[in-house]
């Protein structure tokens, strides 16, 4: 399993696959729970805080959403 990490940037939604965009320019894919999506659904479009771990090449393992 990859390293933790704690950082902020933008949420959008693409063809059902939540995304995470860093101020930076990188984009991540976001492996999100039933319950963190309905929960952060309304976060979409907004600057987020993720609290996640990476699981692959782009993809985060996200534990938790919070609106900055």
């Amino acid at each position: 399993m990859g390293s933790r990490h704690d950082k902020t940037g933008w949420l959008t939604e693409r063809d059902g696959q939540w995304i995470w965009r860093r101020v930076e320019g990188s984009q991540w894919r976001l492996d999100v729970g039933f319950w963190t999506v309905w929960r952060s659904r309304k976060l979409i479009g907004k600057r987020v805080h993720v609290l996640r771990t990476r699981g692959e090449f782009d993809l985060l393992n996200v534990d938790r959403i919070e609106q900055l």
